[in-house]
């Protein structure tokens, strides 16, 4: 595998083996940290991520509501780029806050990796909750949703060296920057 600091490291390679990272991190493996961030580029390669992501996100918006109907559209798209941007940056506050800078790349590379097993998770629980009862339905969606912020809360703790309690602050910042996007896409939206 080649070296952080290794030249050469194509963007091919460092989405493959972000795919690797995030089948890795989803499983709870922190080995997958390895695979998040090849070069010093791979941060900003890591934001492939949110392209690969686009079509379940879409998926996963369309068979919850019509959101994506007519003119929310654009709307939906530009929070959708929006979550993938605000929290990086915000997270970088949180990051030289805890005295963790200098590991805040592989942070953002991981993150961003992670969200790929996240929305394959979402994305199935939204295509089984449309066939199954509401009930079973909403504890499957729950379920995902709790294994999402697991996800995040482990992506955090293990990439940045840090402590439980502090990995939640991570966790509570990105859903605090969720809801406020989700709120705003609302209300230009709707």
């Amino acid at each position: 595998m080649p070296r952080l600091s290794a030249p050469g490291v194509s963007t091919e390679e460092q989405v493959a083996a972000g795919v690797r990272a995030a089948g890795l991190l989803a499983m709870g493996r922190e080995e997958g940290l390895r695979y998040a961030l090849l070069s010093m580029e791979g941060t900003a390669r890591s934001f492939w991520a949110g392209a690969i992501c686009l079509l379940p996100f879409l998926l996963i918006r369309s068979l919850g509501n019509d959101a994506l109907l007519g003119a929310g559209l654009p709307v939906e798209l530009i929070g959708y780029v929006l979550g993938w941007v605000a929290f990086p940056l915000a997270s970088l506050l949180l990051v030289d806050a805890s005295g963790r800078g200098p590991l805040w790349p592989l942070f953002v590379a991981a993150w961003n990796w992670a969200n790929l097993a996240q929305y394959a998770v979402l994305l199935l629980s939204t295509l089984l909750g449309s066939v199954l009862p509401p009930a079973l339905a909403g504890l499957l969606t729950l379920a995902s949703f709790a294994y999402a912020l697991w996800m995040e809360w482990f992506v955090a703790q293990r990439a940045l060296r840090i402590s439980g309690v502090r990995a939640g602050l991570f966790v509570l910042l990105d859903i605090g920057l969720g809801l406020l996007i989700a709120t705003l896409v609302g209300r230009i939206g709707g």
